[in-house]
């Protein structure tokens, strides 16, 4: 196929998607029964990205049986990873093809042999045969679960090294228990537990933010129940905006915006963020979020917006009022509770300080339940270190497929020092500017911007000119 062919693929376009397939060489296809019941059949896809450059092993290392094996425990890192890595991203309507193209070269590069999944339902194995969507009713846990399954006897691996975030973390402790034979081992960053999760996620984000229940917060929730109390600001509508801005600046720019509202400012930080977060383009962006097929899978089996009760700061007000559109939630597919004891693999936990989406002391009581498991707690992380921290997770991903996942608690300090992924600092950067614009008059605004200018410029008189906003 020619470069003018390869640039006119249009990639929201479905029946496109046939031309993609044609020019990558690393997509596989796989053909699923819809389910049990009914037997047609449909393409799931998944990418292989093969390790690049030399898997010699190192001088520590000796071979066993044909295998490399590490003759100390420094020496497996040197060592040729003992195992692929099935990377499973949250979910259950994100795509892991297309988003994740960067990372997979990058673990490539550092010698693993990485798989990641297409959810049924989502992106490239959205169509059935015929091109039509796939019925609804055919999406669930358990038929994704086997989904998993079938790649890898696809891919012709036994067992798998298992890195899972949020929903894909419920996956992989779901594969662990009932299917310990194809695990070898187990990375779980921000991990989904249960369908009363986000009863915990609730009630952090509500002691944090609105009862003040820790001192470092404890002016911000108290203004804030002010506003509220006064008709500034919409208690009941508040939660999603207070996360969002938590999630991506941490308490500082919470406060920053409680305060500026308190000035009779921040009126416009707080609104855009709202009317984003109520965009349906969050929710459907082909190829890398399709929540329409898999919101069964997120309200009726695993209970999203179940405990959403429509209170003061209540997070879980947009996805519960989203719940309204499928089959109310009866119960969970797996008691993962109940399976954690079950799972053999070696376990590193990832967690962030700060997440409030999936908040610490859940991981910590994972920790409890997973036989051996180890924890790796990041201060001032957030939600997933996949999306936010990629460094971390390649770190991770690789120490648990040489067999020495163990040995990062003891590194924890190290790892946290790693910087942000790109996207999430662009992120951060632009919440701190918008609130900078608020916080200045337009005068004020212009003169410390040329101030920073004249600064860069003294550094480097080369650099090229751009805005710059110093902040308090």
């Amino acid at each position: 196929m020619t470069r003018a062919a390869v640039r006119s693929v249009d990639l929201f376009d479905r029946p496109a998607q046939d031309d993609l397939l044609q020019i990558r060489n690393d997509l596989m296809t796989v053909y699923r029964e819809f389910s049990a019941e009914d037997r047609r059949l449909f393409p799931l896809r998944y990418a292989r990205t093969v390790a690049r450059g030399p898997r010699r092993p190192h001088p520590g290392v000796r071979r066993r049986n044909g295998h490399p094996e590490a003759t100390d425990p420094a020496a497996r890192l040197a060592a040729p990873p003992q195992v692929p890595v099935l990377l499973i991203p949250d979910g259950p309507g994100r795509g892991s093809v297309l988003p994740y193209d960067v990372l997979r070269r990058s673990l490539a590069g550092r010698g693993l042999d990485v798989l990641m999944m297409e959810h049924r339902g989502v992106g490239l194995s959205r169509l059935d045969a015929t091109g039509e969507d796939l019925p609804a009713s055919v999406i669930t846990l358990r038929e994704v679960l086997g989904d998993l399954l079938a790649v890898l006897d696809h891919a012709r691996l036994d067992q798998v090294s298992v890195y899972g975030v949020g929903y894909g973390a419920y996956l992989a402790q779901a594969l662990a228990a009932l299917h310990p034979d194809r695990v070898h081992s187990l990375v779980l960053d921000s991990p989904l537990t249960g369908a009363d999760d986000e009863r915990v996620a609730q009630a952090a984000l509500r002691a944090l933010y609105w009862d003040g229940t820790e001192s470092s917060t404890s002016t911000i929730a108290s203004t804030l129940r002010r506003l509220a109390a006064e008709g500034e600001v919409d208690a009941r509508r508040a939660g999603p905006v207070v996360l969002a801005v938590h999630e991506h600046g941490g308490p500082s720019a919470v406060r920053d915006l409680v305060d500026l509202l308190a000035l009779g400012r921040g009126q416009l930080t707080w609104n855009s963020v709202r009317q984003v977060l109520n965009q349906g383009w969050l929710q459907n962006t082909p190829y890398a979020m399709e929540y329409d097929l898999t919101a069964r899978i997120a309200h009726s089996e695993l209970g999203r917006g179940h405990h959403a009760d429509g209170g003061a700061l209540d997070p879980l007000v947009i996805i519960g009022e989203q719940a309204r559109a499928v089959p109310r939630f009866t119960g969970e597919a797996f008691d993962l509770h109940e399976l954690a004891p079950a799972i053999t693999a070696p376990t590193l936990v990832l967690t962030g300080g700060q997440d409030l989406v999936s908040p610490p002391v859940i991981a910590r009581d994972l920790v409890a339940r997973i036989p051996g498991a180890d924890l790796v707690e990041v201060p001032g992380g957030g939600h997933s270190m996949l999306d936010t921290r990629s460094q971390i997770t390649q770190v991770a991903a690789r120490w648990s497929a040489c067999g020495a996942a163990h040995l990062l608690p003891a590194r924890a300090e190290e790892l946290t020092a790693l910087p942000a992924t790109p996207t999430d600092q662009a992120l951060s950067r632009g919440l701190q500017i918008a609130l900078a614009a608020e916080r200045y008059s337009p005068w004020r605004l212009w003169v410390e911007s040329a101030k920073a200018k004249r600064e860069q410029a003294q550094v480097d008189p080369r650099a090229r000119r751009t805005r710059h906003v110093k902040m308090d």
